[in-house]
This record gives C-alpha cells, structure tokens and sequence, in this order.
C-alpha cells in the first residue's frame, strides 16, 4: 500500500463558460481538491453561482498578470494606467509575464491589482485559502516572490510557492492517459498535481496562440477532463494508498 498525499488543483475557473462546465465535473467526480479562480475571466460570476455550495473543495486566487491566448484577452481590475509596465496599447494583459523582464511593473502597482482580484472574488462568495499564479509572474518581477509571500501572509492564504512539488513529467500526454499508473510510480510522500479542465467547444477552440492552436488547448484540456473524473482512478486511488488532498490539509 502506497502513501501518497498530492494536492489536486484545477486552474483557470472563470476563464470560460468550457471550463466552468468541465470544472464541475471533475469537482463532482471527487478527486479534484483545489479550483483556482481567475478575477478578470469573464465567467467568473458564472463560476460563483456554479460552485455555490462545493463544501469538498478548497478555493484559491489564481493571480493573473497575462493574458497568453491570441484571441481571448483579459484586462486589469484597475487603472493601472498606459505605462504601467503590465498591459499593452489597448489595455490587456501582456502575453507573457516573462515580458516584465523588459517593461519592470512595479510591485505596488501589482499588489494593488492582488487585491483588487482578491477582493473581486470575496465578493462573489469564495472562500479563498490560497493564491496560486496564472503563469509564475513573481519569478519575472525583482522582489515580488518575498513581496508577494508577505502579501499572503497579511491577506491570511496559503503561498503556492511553498507547496511546488509537481512530479516531473506528470502533465505529459502519456502520463495523463496513465495517471493512476503514473502516481502508483511515485515515491511516498505528498505531490502537486495541477490540470486545467475544459470541454471540447467551440469556444475552447478560439483559445490558442501561433506556438499552440486552439484544437490542441481543446483536445489536452477535453483529455484532463477525462481522466479526473474517471470512476476507475478514484477508485484505484482509494485502494491504493493515493490521497487527493486541498492545500488547507497539506503539509
């Protein structure tokens, strides 16, 4: 028997109807854990409603500071202002947080646009525990890891960023086809496992960027969807010592 603890987190709620939809299926399926919510997805309040009532899951504040896709753009929740280093000429996110290497937001421009998010979903209802990232914005700005921890510990969440243990190769195709085999594999101990669920729609088809079409972002998040809400996973989890746990029980 194994003793595995993996923390399991679905990302990107709120950023679409697809992923909303899918979202709830794996949280009903049981062995998704975590929702990570996105303030500026335009879904957001759909999410709320959705989720009213999930007691099982534990909520977190998915800090978005980019907005990746060609076609699906989010803005801030604040008047960051033209030069704010974090927002092109018509006001959305910059693709990539890498990019702040380059444009050098400040950070109290950033931690007021945390809070605003945070607040965002408070207000919706959520509970929030924890704050993830998007796409590990704090790694590209001087100083925002340590600003961004103490920001954590004053708004009382969990930092993702002390929980980083994603087993190597985990989100490979052939390991997501496999996962139970995948997480049997692994040495005891307690693991982050992070998916992104959506349903195969036209919608999902319009995400995607030159690197990574939007039929592809379609078809690996339809495949997550799948595979977390198998009865058959869960099932061989539960008989084999692998525990999907929210980060409130983690250690």
């Amino acid at each position: 028997m194994k003793n595995i603890k993996i923390i399991t987190r679905a990302d990107d709620a709120g950023s679409s109807k697809s992923a909303n939809e899918a979202i709830l299926q794996t949280i009903k399926a049981g062995f998704i854990k975590n929702v990570s919510l996105m303030a500026p997805g335009a879904f957001i309040s759909e999410a709320a409603t959705m989720f009213a009532g999930e007691k099982s899951i534990c909520f977190g504040f998915h800090a978005t500071l980019n907005a990746e896709w060609d076609k699906v753009k989010w803005k801030p929740l604040t008047d960051v202002g033209k030069n704010s280093g974090l927002t092109d000429d018509n006001g959305y996110f910059l693709a990539y947080p890498a990019m702040f290497k380059e444009t050098k937001p400040k950070i109290e421009i950033i931690i007021k646009e945390y809070d605003a998010q945070l607040d965002k979903l408070t207000k919706l209802g959520f509970a929030i525990a924890y704050v993830d990232s998007h796409m590990f914005e704090e790694i590209f700005v001087e100083g925002l890891v340590d600003a961004k921890r103490e920001w954590a510990t004053r708004k009382g969440l969990i930092n993702h960023m002390d929980y980083n243990n994603s087993p190597t190769d985990i989100n490979k195709e052939e390991n997501t086809k496999n996962l139970a085999q995948f997480l049997y594999s692994l040495p005891n101990g307690q693991y982050l496992y992070v998916v992104h669920p959506a349903l195969y729609t036209d919608e999902m088809l319009e995400t995607g960027h030159k690197g990574y079409p939007g039929s592809e972002v379609a078809r690996g998040r339809a495949l997550e969807t799948r595979v977390v809400s198998d009865p058959e996973l869960i099932k061989f989890a539960a008989e084999n010592g692998i525990a999907a746990i929210r980060y409130d029980e983690a250690i």
